[in-house]
């Protein structure tokens, strides 16, 4: 058996087209990566948040405020199935009375999506106001819930984050 070694000899030829694929690669890569960053979430979930920002103040206040008048809240969520579940708030004054004959509102929406947001009604009954969640995906969701009434003209707010299974 004989066989004969040839040898190839490594040419300027052959480096120039290994550096040009080398570096093609290269461009072809980022440019995946450029692709993706820019087509991808920013990150930025509120569109104001510069504003935002310089009226933190005026929102330690209000909470400030909020938490002077006394009220005790207990707001829970139950899932009932898949997609549907309710949230239970109970209030209660400073004498730790139920309050009834407030208006209570609320948005339930994902943290970093604001498309989905929707607005939860709530209905007083046997000392609970009552909302029913329906048509929820599976995740996260935020509950932001606004009190009128009780004798005051600001509205008493509540945040509340729920995982749906």
């Amino acid at each position: 058996m004989s066989g004969q070694v040839t040898s190839r000899k490594l040419t300027g030829r052959h480096v120039a087209f290994m550096l040009a694929g080398f570096f093609g690669l290269m461009f072809a890569v980022n440019g995946v990566f450029v692709y993706f960053a820019l087509n991808s979430f920013s990150g930025v979930s509120v569109s104001d948040a510069y504003r935002r920002g310089l009226a933190y103040n005026q929102e330690l206040q209000a909470k400030e405020k909020q938490n002077a008048r006394g009220w005790q809240h207990m707001l829970e969520f139950v899932q009932l199935d898949d997609k549907n579940g309710i949230i239970r708030l109970k209030l209660l004054d400073l004498d730790k009375q139920p309050m009834a004959n407030l208006t209570v509102s609320g948005t339930l929406g994902r943290p970093v999506i604001e498309e989905s947001d929707k607005t939860v009604t709530f209905v007083f009954a046997e000392q609970f106001y009552t909302a029913d969640l329906v048509d929820l995906e599976k995740g996260q969701w935020d509950v932001t819930i606004q009190i009128l009434g009780g004798g005051y003209t600001e509205p008493y707010r509540l945040d509340k984050r729920i995982w749906v299974d």
